[in-house]
């Protein structure tokens, strides 16, 4: 069975992608069409909110188990890492930065998937 034949897309649906990418980099990309883009958008997304998320629950149970931020730990370190500290900052900042390129790949392919509908709407 094949694909049913992709629509030409038009401006109003090309906006609804950008905004989409912008919400959940790649399910734009995806409902444009741009299906492998969009799925390695939506996986890298994913893995960088899933490390950052990783980093939030350790930076409660530090704070948790210390009793005050691990800001204020650092701090009073005087802005030495206590031990143990740096790799979990490490993957938080990671999966900031997964969740970075996912956006901003998403947000470059709007900008094709836009010009590829001004360009149908020419014809």
């Amino acid at each position: 069975m094949s694909a049913p034949p992709k629509l030409p897309l038009d401006r109003a649906r090309a906006r609804v992608c950008l905004w989409s990418n912008l919400a959940i980099p790649g399910s734009g990309s995806w409902q444009a069409g741009w299906r492998v883009s969009g799925a390695l958008q939506i996986t890298l997304a994913t893995g960088g909110f899933l490390l950052s998320l990783a980093w939030g629950v350790w930076f409660l149970a530090e704070w948790a188990r210390v009793g005050k931020l691990p800001i204020l730990v650092i701090y009073e370190r005087d802005g030495e890492l206590p031990p143990g500290y740096l790799k979990f900052l490490l993957v938080g900042l990671g999966g900031l930065g997964l969740f970075v390129v996912a956006l901003g790949w998403a947000f470059l392919t709007s900008l094709l998937i836009c010009q590829e509908a001004k360009r149908n709407e020419v014809r």
